[in-house]
């Protein structure tokens, strides 16, 4: 039997699949301007459309994840291939 599970890339929390087969993977990332904010941000790899919010549970919870399930659930956009921007 074939796994068709790849290693999520660093940092990733939390990954939802798309309709199109990308997916959209939630981090935790770092302010450039103040090294102590770190915020929440959820991208798709297909259609690059983004979510972000501050980092707290409940933006997690209640508006990042939901925005992550809503787009995974509607967007046809296919994985970029290796490489591409």
């Amino acid at each position: 039997m074939t796994s068709t599970q790849n290693t999520w890339p660093e940092g990733v929390i939390a990954r939802y699949l798309t309709v199109g087969g990308a997916t959209v993977d939630i981090r935790e990332e770092k302010d450039d301007c103040d090294e102590d904010d770190r915020f929440y941000v959820a991208a798709c790899t297909g259609c690059t459309d983004k979510c972000w919010n501050s980092r707290s549970d409940w933006n997690l919870s209640y508006q990042v994840r939901p925005w992550a399930q809503s787009h995974a659930e509607k967007c046809r956009a296919m994985p970029k291939p290796d490489g591409a921007r």
